[in-house]
C-alpha cells in the first residue's frame, strides 16, 4: 500500500489519472445535483403533519359520506312503515 502522496503524481500527471479525476468530479457533480432535487422536492412538499391531518379530514368526510347514505336509504324503509302506522293507529280511533 502506498501513501496517497506518492498516488498524487499519478493522478495528476498520467492520462489514466486525468480519466480518473474526470469520472470522480463527474459522479459527485451528479450527486450534488441528485441532492439537490430532492431538496427541492422536499420543500414543495407539504410537512408531514398536514398530510396527517388532510388524510385524516378525508377520512372522516368519506365515513359521513357512507352514514348519509345508510341514514337516507334507513329513513327512506322506516318512513313508509312510520306512516302505515300512523294510518292504521288514527283508524283504530
Amino acid at each position: 500500500m502506498s501513501h496517497p502522496i506518492i498516488g498524487t503524481p499519478l493522478l495528476t500527471s498520467h492520462p489514466l489519472g486525468w480519466a480518473v479525476l474526470g469520472v470522480a468530479g463527474y459522479l459527485t457533480y451528479q450527486a450534488g445535483k441528485k441532492a439537490g432535487r430532492r431538496s427541492v422536492e422536499q420543500v414543495e412538499r407539504a410537512c408531514l403533519s398536514d398530510r396527517t391531518v388532510k388524510g385524516a379530514m378525508k377520512t372522516i368526510y368519506k365515513a359521513k359520506l357512507k352514514t348519509d347514505a345508510v341514514l337516507n336509504s334507513t329513513r327512506e324503509k322506516y318512513g313508509t312503515m312510520w306512516k302505515e302506522a300512523q294510518a292504521e293507529a288514527n283508524r283504530q280511533l
